[in-house]
């Protein structure tokens, strides 16, 4: 999965085959086989053409301001015709309609509060996405709000989205959440076909036993560096939640004990491991390959797995 910025003209150098570009907040540098690059001087950006996309084959992840919708729209129907997928991060540029003809050629849309987008919207997209074969996500950043939309949707609209269909995905980690108002969410995403995707930071609390029964995916990033054995209360987790074809993703952010890793993924749980991969000597090397030809669902995470949000 490939993450392409807009091409900074400015920036970019010509080499034989195409063009170096820096991604605007990092120094982390894509090579682009591009065709050509068309600027619009008079406004300052850059015009992709559906043919400036690379590569040819795999997913794609665009924001709506990376690209002219037009092209977004083909390049979405070229990758389906292969048999990949376009995923596009809604910052609340493209309008409604735009967003769903996109759902029509089987974008995967991923918003957010911040796009400020209404329930009558996640409506309209949550229908195109059905009949284009795409799919929505949205993700709750901020507290539920008690009269939207001012502030952003309240609980019963994220309920309702989520029996149309829409995943909701959100976390505890700046925002406090009621246990209650998680385990409505999860609930409501059951029955619309989905499972929630809840990241919960801070101790393990008995009510995760509840959202696992709840076929929800729950992310944890416990500190398992002293421990010999993970505690009984995560074993459950890992084991409710695997029994109702969900699951418990141990993000692994530092060194860890190998006997508390191997007890959480035999219990059922998803290891992700963030740390640099161990020597060929190291117990933790054989774990280290098990977790990673067995990955969670694409759908346990909002776009990418790689991050504890």
């Amino acid at each position: 999965m490939i993450l392409v910025d807009k091409v900074d003209v400015g920036r970019a150098k010509r080499t034989r085959t195409g063009f170096f570009a820096r991604k605007g907040q990092t120094t982390t540098e894509v090579f682009l086989t591009l065709t050509y690059v068309e600027c619009t001087l008079a406004t300052g950006r850059t015009n992709m053409m559906t043919s400036d996309f690379i590569p040819a084959e795999g997913d794609l992840v665009l924001r709506d301001d990376q690209a002219d919708v037009n092209a977004i729209y083909d390049e979405a129907r070229r990758r389906r015709e292969r048999g990949n997928r376009l995923r596009l991060i809604d910052s609340g540029r493209a309008t409604t309609l735009e967003l769903e003809r996109l759902c029509l050629a089987g974008v995967d849309v991923f918003t957010s509060d911040k796009a400020g987008r209404a329930l009558a919207d996640w409506i309209i997209l949550a229908k195109s996405a059905e009949k284009g074969g795409g799919s929505v996500a949205h993700f709750q950043h901020g507290p539920f709000v008690s009269s939207p939309p001012a502030g952003g949707p309240s609980l019963e609209d994220l309920k309702e989205a989520a029996r149309l269909g829409i995943r909701i995905y959100l976390s505890d980690k700046t925002e406090k959440r009621k246990a209650e108002d998680i385990i409505a969410l999860a609930e409501a995403a059951r029955d619309g076909g989905r499972r929630l995707g809840f990241y919960h930071h801070g101790p393990e609390e008995r009510w995760l036993s509840e959202l696992a029964r709840r076929s929800a995916w729950i992310h944890v990033s416990p500190d398992l560096s002293a421990a010999s054995a993970p505690s009984p209360l995560l074993l459950e987790v890992a084991a409710e939640a695997a029994a109702r074809g969900a699951g418990l993703v141990v993000h692994v952010e530092q060194a860890a004990s190998e006997t508390a890793l191997e007890d959480l993924r035999e219990a059922g749980a998803y290891l992700l491991f963030r740390t640099p991969p161990s020597d060929y000597r190291s117990p933790l090397r054989p774990l280290e390959e098990k977790a990673a030809r067995r990955l969670p669902d694409p759908t346990a995470s909002y776009i990418y797995s790689e991050f504890m949000r």
